[in-house]
């Protein structure tokens, strides 16, 4: 039985990881991209070939890393935060599908 918890276990915890990676796939092209010549936008940054909007980015970056890690850590210890990043994940979720 105590076999049967820690697989299922594993199970969300992967589940859990590999939503964060799609949602985070998912929201990356959003804030820059590939672009040649010099920003349109006087707010964006140039790292290589690559102009983004760094306040964007970070907020992608930060919003789907918090989700996760909640999601995580919960998951670890057993407690509510597993609850709190399955529906930080569910927001983000939304905010996919309804393209907002």
């Amino acid at each position: 039985m105590e076999q049967r918890k820690q697989t299922w276990r594993w199970l969300r915890a992967v589940a859990a990881l590999m939503f964060g990676l799609l949602l985070l796939a998912a929201f990356l092209p959003s804030t820059g991209g590939i672009i040649d010549g010099p920003p349109t936008n006087p707010k964006m940054w140039r790292c290589g070939p690559f102009l983004f909007f760094p306040e964007a980015f970070f907020d992608v970056v930060a919003f789907v890393t918090v989700a996760t890690s909640c999601t995580l850590f919960g998951i670890i210890r057993r407690n509510v935060l597993e609850t709190i990043g399955w529906c930080l994940l569910g927001i983000l979720l939304l905010v996919v599908i309804c393209g907002a």
